[in-house]
C-alpha cells in the first residue's frame, strides 16, 4: 500500500512540475540495455538467469524549459531474460515493467540523474520434462531507486536539449516480495538511449 502511495505522490509532483512548465519541451526517447541482475533465479554450466537482469527495450518522454539544464523523465521498459538447459531438458524465463520517473541534469556532454523505479508484474516461469520442475512466480509489484549517468556523445546544436544520442550506465536498487520470500533484483545496467 505504501509503494502505491510514493508512486501515485511521485507522479502527481511530477505533474504539476510538467504543469507549471511553461515553455516546456517535450522530447520523446527510445532505449535498449542490458542489465545485469541480482539474485540467481536459475543457474546453468553457461548462463545464470538472475532476478532483474536481462534486455531491456524503454520508451519515454523527456520535460524541460527552454534553455534549461534540468528535466524530467518519464519511462517505461521491458525487462526481460530466458535461459535453456539440459538434464532435464527445460527452460526459464524472467520478465518485467520497469517504470521510471526522474531529474536529470546536464553539464555538456554529461548528465546525471535518478529517481523511483516502479516494477510492474514481476514474473519467473520454469518448465521441463522433469514434472517436478515446472511452475510460475509472479512477484508483487516492486519499488526501488536508481541513479544514471549518461555520456552524450552525438548531440544537434539547436538547443540544449535539442536530439542527441547517449550511452548510460544505471543503478538499480529493488527487492521483489512474494508471500515471505524477498529476493534482491538490483542491477548494473548500460544503455543505449536517443532523445529525438
Amino acid at each position: 500500500m505504501l509503494q502505491k502511495y510514493s508512486l501515485t505522490t511521485s507522479a502527481l509532483t511530477l505533474a504539476l512540475l510538467f504543469s507549471g512548465t511553461v515553455d516546456a519541451e517535450m522530447k520523446p526517447i527510445l532505449t535498449v540495455g542490458l542489465e545485469l541482475g541480482g539474485d540467481n533465479l536459475v543457474n546453468t554450466s553457461t548462463y545464470d538467469l538472475k532476478a532483474g537482469g536481462g534486455i531491456s527495450f524503454g520508451a519515454g518522454m523527456s520535460f524541460s524549459q527552454t534553455d534549461s539544464t534540468l528535466s524530467y523523465r518519464i519511462m517505461l521498459h521491458y525487462l526481460f531474460d530466458s535461459v535453456e538447459f539440459t538434464d532435464p531438458n527445460g527452460e526459464a524465463s524472467f520478465d518485467t515493467f520497469p517504470l521510471e520517473l526522474g531529474l536529470f541534469n546536464r553539464w555538456n556532454k554529461h548528465e546525471f540523474g535518478g529517481g523511483l523505479s516502479y516494477h510492474l508484474k514481476p514474473s519467473f516461469e520454469i518448465s521441463s520434462n522433469n514434472s517436478f520442475l515446472n511452475g510460475s512466480v509472479d512477484f508483487d509489484n516492486a519499488t526501488g531507486l536508481f541513479l544514471q549517468y549518461n555520456y552524450i556523445f552525438s548531440q544537434s546544436e539547436s538547443s540544449t536539449y535539442g536530439n542527441d544520442t547517449y550511452v548510460g550506465v544505471k543503478l538499480t536498487s529493488i527487492d521483489y516480495e512474494t508471500g515471505n520470500t524477498s529476493i534482491d533484483a538490483g542491477s548494473l545496467g548500460i544503455y543505449l538511449g536517443s532523445r529525438f
